[in-house]
């Protein structure tokens, strides 16, 4: 299972696609999927298909087809296993409908996007307009009450940091042992998956540093902690 490198949006206008597709928004997301198994599906097809995330809105997204089962049970008829995802977080989303604005931060950094471009990315600075659905304010949940950028536990949640201090301690869970920020972000929802697995009520979350793939874990965990 692999998320799709990027999808850019568009404005809907006098489009032909099923209202469904959009969310109910006024864009159109388009993915680019590298993963050989969606490749070779959409080879083997001649309409465009509908890929939306694989989880409830607002909840943790999947990383490996466990989760999707766990997620869905019976009620979806099959699941095709492309195994964990490489970089378990979501894609970079950029708007195209005007000058190019990402919308969601991805592991693809804004510097790349501008190399392929060949355009300066503006920052999104008017958040109340939904054009995705990954910028809802809450987002990226676990079900369960998180505090962010947390000094010390409060010895009953679970403890979320980055290094390997606190090893083999029960409540503690670290998403890189070397600090490494892509690293930690491809481990971020398994870890938030195995704390409700394992019952705990509350998570806290170390500070993480805020560059590199820092910056996508900030945004996913500012999200999941929000309470709208």
């Amino acid at each position: 299972m692999s998320w799709p490198n990027h999808f850019y949006t568009k404005k809907k206008g006098s489009s032909k696609i099923q209202p469904s597709a959009n969310a109910k928004l006024e864009t159109v997301a388009v993915r680019f999927p590298k993963h050989k198994v969606i490749r070779t599906i959409l080879k083997a097809i001649n309409f465009p298909l509908a890929m939306p995330s694989a989880n409830i809105s607002s909840s943790v997204s999947p990383v490996c087809a466990q989760d999707v089962f766990d997620e869905f049970k019976k009620k979806i008829k099959f699941i095709v296993d492309g195994g964990q995802s490489k970089i378990g977080i979501e894609s970079t989303v950029i708007d195209l409908t005007d000058a190019p604005k990402i919308l969601r931060p991805g592991i693809i950094a804004p510097s790349k996007v501008e190399k392929i471009l060949n355009l300066k990315i503006k920052k999104n600075h008017n958040k109340s307009i939904i054009k995705s659905p990954g910028m809802l304010k809450r987002h990226y949940s676990p079900g369960l009450p998180i505090k962010i950028n947390q000094k010390k536990t409060d010895k009953k949640s679970a403890f979320i940091y980055l290094g390997n201090k606190f090893k083999n301690k029960k409540n503690f869970f670290s998403l890189s042992n070397n600090s490494n920020l892509t690293e930690a972000a491809s481990n971020l929802y398994k870890t938030f998956r195995l704390i409700k697995k394992r019952k705990f009520k509350k998570i806290q979350i170390a500070k993480i540093p805020l560059k590199g793939s820092g910056v996508v874990i900030n945004d996913r965990i500012k999200r999941a902690a929000s309470k709208k």
